[in-house]
């Protein structure tokens, strides 16, 4: 059985699919800022329902964003950690393909910008709303968020790796200041 995360959107989500890639659990719940707690506590629920402990799991795939910086890492840093203790292979998926791996994938940046992705290109981002029709979120409505369940259309296209190879998908670069004050040395 595998264990799928995804935190990069407002929603934090957890998968089970067992080894022919189909969905055993799937659990989700709004963030904030406690992704991590979230994670934690759906994966408890997803392995009580499967029967399963921890240590049945034969790998962990995690969303690698884009999205928030903090929340794309909890994902992956939980996928990581739970992949090295128990010895077994990591795989990550970018939150575009988690949406739609096959269409035209639109969604918000936090410093009013687009994350775009179109098929066979590289992801990108635009200061204007792209033209045409699309799959995303932040738009009201009908929000297709980046979830854990987005990865059983890939599951057999997914990379598995040593843990410590799994690295998020930034677009933007993480916005962290420089300390105003002089540190004494």
């Amino acid at each position: 059985m595998i264990a799928a995360f995804s935190s990069s959107s407002p929603v934090a989500s957890v998968a089970l699919f067992d080894a022919s890639g189909q969905l055993v659990f799937a659990g989700s719940d709004t963030a904030g800022y406690r992704a991590g707690e979230v994670l934690l506590n759906l994966l408890t629920k997803g392995l009580e329902q499967a029967g399963i402990g921890l240590g049945d799991l034969a790998g962990f795939a995690a969303d690698l964003g884009p999205g928030s910086f903090t929340g794309s890492r909890v994902a992956i840093v939980l996928a990581k950690t739970l992949a090295y203790a128990q010895g077994v292979d990591a795989a990550g998926a970018t939150a575009f393909d988690l949406i739609s791996h096959t269409g035209k994938v639109v969604f918000p940046s936090k410093r009013g910008e687009f994350f775009v992705r179109e098929p066979g290109q590289v992801p990108s981002r635009t200061v204007e709303l792209p033209a045409g029709s699309f799959t995303g979120f932040g738009f009201g409505g009908d929000d297709h968020f980046p979830t854990a369940t987005g990865f059983g259309p890939i599951f057999s296209l997914l990379d598995w790796q040593a843990p410590e190879q799994l690295m998020p998908n930034y677009l933007i670069e993480p916005s962290i200041s420089v300390s105003k004050r002089r540190l004494p040395e």
